[in-house]
C-alpha cells in the first residue's frame, strides 16, 4: 500500500489549490465547505435503481433479471448495452458504448432525476483505460507545454532575483526540492508556483522592513520582479502595500480594482472551459500582462491537467459516478473529491447547481452463479439478521502526526473495536500486531472483517456467514475477479462466500479506502444502505476503487446493531445521499456550459479593463 502525499483529506489537484496573487495577500482557494446538516433516515428504494447489463452476455442478463425480481426493480429499469466482454474497456468504448446510450435510456424514460444508483452486473467491464487524445487535443497539449516551459524559465529567474533582494548574504540559490516521487505532475506544478510565490513575498517583506533611503534603492528592482511575477495585478498591490516615495497610498480607492483582479484570477484558474480553444493566443497574451508569468504558468498547467492521461485509468463504476459529466467538464487524470463524502465542503455562497453524482455498485463475482448468491445471501441476512463475529486486523501502528495516514487507519480499526464493544452485542476480535489472521480456520463465523496487510495474497483463514461484509486494505486487490489464477482478496473472498467487499483495480493510495470506524458505524445504525455508507466514507471518485455487492443491502435496517447517537466520530450523523437534493442532471450540465461561457466573457472584460489604463499611462 502506498501513502498519497500531503493531507489525505485534501486533493491538491482540485480542491486545495492555494494559488495566491503573491504580493496582494489574496488567496484563491479551491476549498469547499459545507455546514453541518440535520440527520435524516436513508430510504433508498428500488425505483431509484438502474441495472446495467451486457447485452452480449446471456449470464449478465440473467443476473440483472434476478436482481430486478428480488429487489422489485421495474423491468424497464434494466438497460442492456452492447459492451465488450473483457474486464478492461477503452475510454472511447466507455463513452460511445456505455455513457451515451445509458444517458439516452434515462432521458427517454424521463427518469434522469429519479435514478440515484447504478448496479453494474456480471459481464460489465471492470476497468476503463486512459483516453487517447485527438489530433486537436494533441496540438493544444503541445502548445500548453510550450507555454508552460517558457513561463517556468521566467519564474525560475524571478525566484533567483527575488531571493537576492535586500539580503545581507547571497541567498539567491534555489532551495532543494523535497522528494516528490509519486506525486502527479499537476501537484508538482502547484508546488513550484507556491515556492516561487513564497520567494517573492519574502522579498517584499524584507524591503518593507528597510528604512529610507535603503528601501528606495531596492524598490525599483522589487517592482520589476513583482511585475514579471504577477503582472499589473501584482504591481498594483505592491504599490498599495509599499507606496512609492512621494506617492500616498489611496487605500480604499484601489479596492475595486484589486477586487476585479482577484475575480479575474478566480475565473482564470477555476471557471474556464479547458482546454482554451477560442482566441487562445490573445487570452494568453492578456493573462501575461495582467497576471504575469504566474498566470500563464497556472493556466497552462490547468490545461495540461485537463488533457493528461497520467494515472487516468479508473474502475468503470467509479467513473460512472460522473455519468452526467461530459469529458470536457473534468480531467480524467488522477482522481476527484467525492461530493457525497461526509466531510466534503461545498463552496460558500455558491449559486449554481452542481451536476449530480450517482452511486454505483458492482454485482459481480467469479461466476454468474456466485453473482446470483450475492443478492440471495444479502436478502437472507436482512430477513434473519447478520450473526457472527467481527474480526479486525490492525498492526499496532501509532499515529505519528496529523499527516500520518497509516497510523490513522490503524487507529480507526482499534476505534472500531471500541465502538463494537461499547455500542453493540457483537463479539469483536482485534489482532493488533503485524501478525495476521492467516491460518486455515483461524477466523470462523465471520460477520465482518477489515484488516491489513498482505499484498494480493488471499489467506484462507475465514469462514463467512451469509451476509458477511469485509475488505482488505491493500493495493490492487480487485485487479480481476474472473481470472482463475488471480490471488487477490476480492476474487477469492467472493469464491469463499463473502456477500459484500471492496477493493482497487490498481494503486489507489491508502486514503481511497473508507475509514473502518466510519464505514461500519454508519452501516450498523441501519440508517444507511451499503452503497450509501460506502459513498459517505469514500473520498474519491473517477478513481480505482470498486464496491462489490448489492447496493441496497442493509442487514441492520429492521434491527439496528448500534444507536444513531453512537455516531460520535461525526460532528452530526451524515445526511443520507438518497435524502439530498438531486438536481436535474441535464439542466445542471447545460447551466455548467453557460457558466463557462459567461466566465470567459467576464474574464475578457476584466483583462481589457486592467490593460487599458496601463496603455493610456504608458510614456
Amino acid at each position: 500500500m502506498t501513502l498519497a502525499k500531503g493531507n489525505p483529506h485534501e486533493d491538491l489537484t482540485s480542491w486545495l489549490l492555494p494559488l495566491r496573487l503573491g504580493t496582494t495577500g489574496l488567496a484563491l482557494l479551491f476549498i469547499t465547505f459545507m455546514g453541518n446538516v440535520p440527520p435524516a433516515r436513508a430510504e433508498l428504494s428500488a425505483t431509484q435503481v438502474m441495472i446495467v447489463a451486457n447485452a452480449n452476455s446471456r449470464d449478465s442478463l440473467k443476473v440483472a433479471t434476478h436482481y430486478a425480481a428480488r429487489r422489485e426493480v421495474p423491468l424497464e429499469q434494466i438497460v442492456q448495452l452492447d459492451l465488450p466482454l473483457d474486464e478492461t474497456m477503452s475510454r472511447e468504448d466507455y463513452e460511445r458504448r456505455l455513457v451515451i446510450p445509458l444517458r439516452r435510456v434515462l432521458q427517454d424514460h424521463r427518469i434522469q432525476q429519479t435514478i440515484r444508483v447504478l448496479v453494474t452486473v456480471y459481464g460489465v467491464p471492470l476497468r476503463v483505460a486512459p483516453p487517447n487524445l485527438t489530433a486537436e487535443e494533441q496540438r493544444l497539449q503541445h502548445d500548453a507545454n510550450e507555454r508552460l516551459g517558457a513561463a517556468r524559465s521566467k519564474l525560475m529567474n524571478i525566484e533567483r532575483q527575488a531571493r537576492g533582494i535586500a539580503v545581507q548574504v547571497d541567498s539567491s540559490a534555489t532551495p532543494t526540492l523535497k522528494d516528490q516521487q509519486g506525486i502527479v505532475t499537476h501537484e508538482r506544478h502547484v508546488a513550484f508556483l507556491l515556492r516561487v510565490d513564497e520567494a517573492v513575498q519574502e522579498s517584499v517583506m524584507r524591503v518593507k522592513q528597510l528604512k529610507p533611503p535603503t528601501r528606495h534603492q531596492w524598490s525599483a528592482q522589487l517592482e520589476a520582479v513583482v511585475q514579471s511575477h504577477q503582472g499589473l495585478a501584482g504591481l498594483a498591490q505592491l504599490h498599495q502595500d509599499l507606496p512609492r516615495e512621494g506617492r500616498v497610498s489611496v487605500g480604499g480607492a484601489d479596492a475595486p480594482m484589486r477586487a476585479e483582479q482577484l475575480e479575474g484570477l478566480q475565473l482564470l484558474l477555476g471557471s474556464l472551459e479547458l482546454p482554451v480553444r477560442n482566441r487562445r493566443a490573445e487570452l494568453y497574451q492578456q493573462v501575461g500582462q495582467v497576471y504575469g508569468a504566474y498566470g500563464v504558468f497556472g493556466l497552462a498547467a490547468l490545461e495540461l491537467n485537463s488533457l493528461s492521461d497520467e494515472q487516468g485509468d479508473a474502475s468503470v463504476d467509479s467513473e460512472l459516478s460522473l455519468l452526467w459529466w461530459d469529458r470536457g467538464q473534468y480531467g480524467v487524470s488522477w482522481r476527484r473529491p467525492n461530493p457525497l463524502h461526509h466531510a466534503f465542503r461545498q463552496t460558500a455562497g455558491k449559486a449554481r447547481r452542481d451536476i449530480p453524482i450517482l452511486m454505483v455498485s458492482w454485482l459481480d463475482a467469479p461466476t454468474a452463479d456466485l453473482a446470483f448468491r450475492l443478492l440471495d445471501r444479502a436478502r437472507e441476512a436482512e430477513q434473519q439478521g447478520l450473526a457472527g463475529t467481527v474480526y479486525l486486523d490492525a498492526r499496532g501502528l501509532p499515529i505519528k502526526d496529523q499527516t500520518d495516514t497509516y497510523g490513522r487507519y490503524d487507529q480507526s480499526l482499534r476505534g472500531l473495536n471500541s465502538f463494537l464493544t461499547q455500542n453493540t452485542t457483537y463479539q469483536s476480535k482485534l489482532e493488533n500486531t503485524e501478525t495476521r489472521f492467516h491460518r486455515p480456520g483461524e477466523a470462523p463465523d465471520v460477520a465482518l472483517y477489515i484488516g491489513w496487510y498482505r499484498l494480493r495474497q488471499y489467506e484462507d483463514a475465514f469462514t463467512f456467514r451469509p451476509g458477511a461484509i469485509g475488505y482488505h486494505m491493500a493495493s490492487a486487490e480487485a485487479v480481476s475477479i474472473h481470472n482463475a489464477s488471480e490471488p487477490g482478496w476480492c476474487k477469492n473472498a467472493l469464491d469463499h462466500g463473502i456477500t459484500a467487499t471492496l477493493g482497487s483495480i490498481g494503486e489507489p493510495y491508502l486514503d481511497a479506502f473508507p475509514e473502518p470506524l466510519e464505514f461500519v458505524a454508519l452501516l450498523m445504525t441501519g440508517q444507511y444502505s451499503l452503497v450509501e455508507a460506502y459513498y459517505l466514507t469514500s473520498r474519491w471518485i473517477s478513481w480505482r476503487m470498486v464496491l462489490v455487492g448489492d447496493p441496497l443491502y442493509n442487514p441492520w435496517k429492521t434491527t439496528p446493531a448500534a444507536k444513531r447517537s453512537a455516531l460520535t466520530t461525526f460532528p452530526l450523523a451524515p445526511i443520507a445521499p438518497s435524502d439530498r437534493t438531486f438536481d436535474d442532471p441535464i439542466a445542471s450540465r447545460e447551466e455548467s456550459v453557460r457558466m463557462h461561457a459567461q466566465a470567459r466573457i467576464k474574464l475578457d472584460t476584466i483583462l481589457r479593463d486592467q490593460i487599458w489604463p496601463a496603455i493610456q499611462s504608458a510614456p
